[in-house]
């Protein structure tokens, strides 16, 4: 047998309310429960036999404690501490050479392409000596002295360490 319509019609009724009571609650957001949300089981109505139902508050009445406003405060970003934005040193690879009475030594050199790189020389004879690579600026080195230049990076090849008189070295730039 089926039941009164009075009743079925109740029970959507109140069915209908506890789905808006749901949707409420889930609106709160930021981690709190809505008021709504957080009354005693005791008020949810239940459906009975009779066609009678428990009036629901409005959920307009039930309203969460406002948020007490904070200043935000805001963390220094990595580029504003030591060792950020523009601190960085670019990758070289460095060339060490040292210029004597027997020449250039080591006579040859090998380094990657395009990578950066630092040319240092160490004089050990009387008078000055002046390092050329082709299409760099010369390095002058004054006796007994040392020196280093930053250099860009070259392409794949071989290429000269001229020091004059001095002698010269092989420099060989490789690819990968």
């Amino acid at each position: 047998m089926l039941p009164p319509l009075s009743a079925t019609r109740a029970s959507c009724r109140m069915i209908a309310a506890l789905a808006a009571l749901s949707l409420v609650g889930c609106g709160a957001g930021g981690g709190r429960q809505a008021a709504a949300t957080a009354a005693p089981a005791a008020a949810t109505p239940v459906a009975s036999a009779t066609a009678t139902a428990t009036p629901i508050a409005p959920a307009a009445t039930a309203r969460a404690p406002a948020a007490a406003t904070a200043t935000p405060t805001v963390a220094a970003s990595p580029e504003e501490q030591p060792g950020g934005a523009g601190d960085e040193e670019a990758a070289r690879t460095a060339l060490l050479v040292a210029v004597g009475p027997g020449g250039v030594t080591p006579a040859a050199l090998t380094a990657p392409a395009f990578l950066g790189l630092e040319l240092q020389v160490r004089n050990a004879l009387a008078g000055p000596v002046t390092v050329t690579l082709p299409g760099r600026p010369p390095l002058t080195v004054a006796a007994g002295g040392s020196a280093r230049a930053a250099l860009d990076g070259l392409r794949p090849g071989r290429y000269r360490l001229d020091a004059g008189t001095s002698g010269a070295a092989v420099l060989t730039v490789t690819a990968g």
